[in-house]
């Protein structure tokens, strides 16, 4: 654990610097707009409306989240006289990978917001800090603009998706001016790994994730399906973006097989002297899942 610690916080240091130098707003309202997709739900209304229901919309706001993070940079970050409050930019980078463009201050703002979200005896005040950071999270530019390029480095005016459309006969580019590419990872456990893997390049034995319990202890033994034939299910028209996971309960009982046997019984109580009712209970649990789980 403490090599895996030190490890990250390492790369989190060699990463940082990299992603100062590009121009980088100040404000999380500045963020939002720069990442804004009200104008993907005028055409994508039904897509827009199941990822407002998903955890993506709630990468932030997930209340494990916001505790977790509030105890990491308390006990962590604020701690630590090699580390500091801007560099919770190390988890920021999957669960709002628009962070790129911020400026460390912002960072330091958005911290600031997560610990009076959680422990602030204010209850107006935590709303308010937890409001604010709604306004920040997976959306639909973070996969189909950061995330989806085939290379890892998406270019300006390009957007991607598992299909490629002509210029022009591309609503993209008719209306905002901008290339529909084809991308063929964004239909692969590749293009999750890029944040579902918090360990790029660590075995489970060092760093378990849900990416390296998948390829470790499911595509190794013969295992075919992709995260997306699980977790979007083909709907109608196009996968859905509801992005199911342990947290619905009829998704989780996809994912293991339960058998309980049981038997009424009885025992004596020896330091009463009295018989007392009893179950005899027998559990047969079957993990039937692609990886490891409970897991994100």
């Amino acid at each position: 654990m403490r090599l895996f610690i030190a490890l990250v916080f390492l790369a989190s240091m060699l990463i940082v610097p990299q992603l100062a130098a590009a121009d980088q707003v100040t404000t999380i309202d500045e963020l939002a707009a720069m990442y804004n997709v009200e104008s993907c739900a005028d055409c994508h209304e039904d897509i827009h409306n199941e990822w407002k229901e998903s955890w993506h919309s709630k990468s932030i706001t997930d209340p494990r989240v916001l505790r977790t993070w509030r105890t990491f940079i308390l006990r962590g970050l604020d701690k630590s006289d090699k580390a500091k409050r801007s560099d919770l930019r190390m988890c920021l980078n999957c669960h709002i990978p628009q962070i790129k463009d911020a400026s460390d201050d912002l960072v330091v703002q958005i911290a600031g917001l997560v610990v009076t979200s959680v422990d602030d005896k204010n209850k107006a005040k935590r709303e308010a800090a937890e409001k604010e950071l709604s306004k920040l999270n997976i959306n639909c530019l973070v996969c189909h603009k950061l995330k989806g390029a085939p290379d890892g480095n998406p270019k300006p005016g390009e957007l991607y998706g598992p299909n490629g459309l002509d210029d022009e006969d591309s609503p993209h580019m008719e209306e905002l001016g901008i290339k529909t590419v084809k991308s063929d990872i964004i239909k692969t456990a590749d293009f999750c790994a890029r944040c579902h893997n918090g360990c790029q390049g660590l075995p489970s034995s060092i760093c378990s994730s849900v990416v390296t319990s998948y390829n470790e202890q499911y595509v190794a033994h013969g295992g075919e399906k992709t995260c997306q034939d699980c977790h979007m299910p083909q709907g109608e028209d196009t996968k859905s973006h509801k992005f199911p996971g342990i947290f619905d309960v009829d998704f989780a009982k996809t994912g293991v097989d339960l058998k309980i046997i049981a038997n009424p019984t009885r025992y004596i109580y020896h330091l009463e002297n009295r018989v007392v009712p009893a179950v005899a209970i027998k559990v047969d649990l079957t993990n039937i899942a692609g990886h490891e789980w409970p897991h994100g």
